[in-house]
């Protein structure tokens, strides 16, 4: 890959992401949320490059991953540039590990890289993050209103608590590395899961989007749109029918949350028996609009999703 195509595919995956439709409960192309808006998701998609490209500039330099400081302009440019709240949080937290690893690994001549060699990097250098990274995961956490789940009493959390303005301090004294707490948080937070489980749902949505964009391209009788759009929305409905969104459960509760992974999983057992996404798309449609009128936002999920789509450019999808 030549340089920055990595940044490129960042961005892409972002715009990819969020332009599939219908995705359910998502913003798309065709909805909006009454505060949030697919423009505001393409404006903050975009306003990312820059901090991109100095991620994989530090990267092929073998320079120190700058999680904290990035990751904090990310957000703030996100912030800067549309006034639509919180877009890109989560894929901020995947994307910027998994494209410095990306590009710590290109060799030079080679169009493509290996999702396990990237997804072990990326794990690597996530174990390697320091407490100036989570004060810099935190300051960004206060650009934004964010939805929380209450942290119950434990000894261990409650210091490193995102709402508790004493939270930075007590990571500055302690020298909690951010990704201690990500393993604090990764049995209630998909993404700090992920950080923590070397990205396997990242991986396994990266795989399952390369095939069935395959099939669709083989049988477009099958397909809405086109087939990397029917791919997303395909992958997307099956993960949601198999994992319960913690973006869900937090907003909500993890009741609310197992309600809509049953309501994926009455859909997506419909739509395998005959992998033909068109022919259900009446009841998506309705389902889809079904959770924005109860608000149901499963926007973790939708952070995956972008991180699956960049690794699957990175192996050479084409769209």
């Amino acid at each position: 890959m030549k340089p920055y195509d990595i940044s490129d595919a960042a961005t892409l995956a972002m715009i990819l992401e969020v332009s599939a439709y219908p995705k359910p409960g998502n913003v798309h192309r065709t909805k909006d949320f009454k505060n949030t808006r697919y423009e505001h998701f393409l404006a903050s998609a975009v306003s990312a490059k820059e901090v991109f490209q100095e991620n994989v500039k530090t990267a092929k330099e073998e320079e120190p991953f700058k999680f904290g400081d990035l990751f904090y302009q990310a957000v703030l440019k996100s912030k800067t540039i549309q006034n639509g709240g919180n877009t890109h949080f989560g894929t901020f937290l995947l994307l910027l590990p998994l494209s410095y690893a990306a590009a710590a690994l290109q060799e030079p001549g080679k169009n493509k890289n290996k999702r396990k060699d990237i997804l072990q990097k990326a794990s690597e250098i996530c174990r390697q993050t320091t407490f100036k990274d989570a004060v810099g995961f935190y300051e960004a956490y206060r650009l934004l209103e964010i939805p929380l789940q209450k942290i119950e009493k434990n000894d261990n959390v409650r210091p490193f608590d995102l709402s508790d303005p004493a939270s930075v301090e007590n990571i500055k004294l302690k020298e909690t590395p951010l990704f201690d707490i990500m393993a604090m948080g990764a049995s209630r937070d998909m993404i700090a899961t992920e950080w923590t489980n070397d990205f396997k749902k990242t991986a396994r949505f990266a795989k399952k989007l390369k095939a069935r964009k395959k099939e669709f391209d083989k049988n477009p009788q099958k397909r809405f749109q086109s087939s990397l759009n029917s791919a997303v929305v395909y992958t997307f409905i099956e993960f949601m029918a198999q994992y319960p969104d913690t973006f869900i459960s937090t907003k909500r509760n993890e009741k609310t949350a197992a309600t809509v992974q049953k309501e994926a999983a009455d859909i997506w057992n419909q739509i395998k028996r005959t992998k033909n996404l068109k022919k259900h798309m009446k009841k998506i449609r309705k389902w889809d609009q079904t959770l924005q009128k109860r608000k149901l936002n499963p926007g973790s999920l939708a952070d995956i999703a972008a991180a699956g789509i960049f690794i699957a450019l990175l192996e050479g999808m084409e769209i």
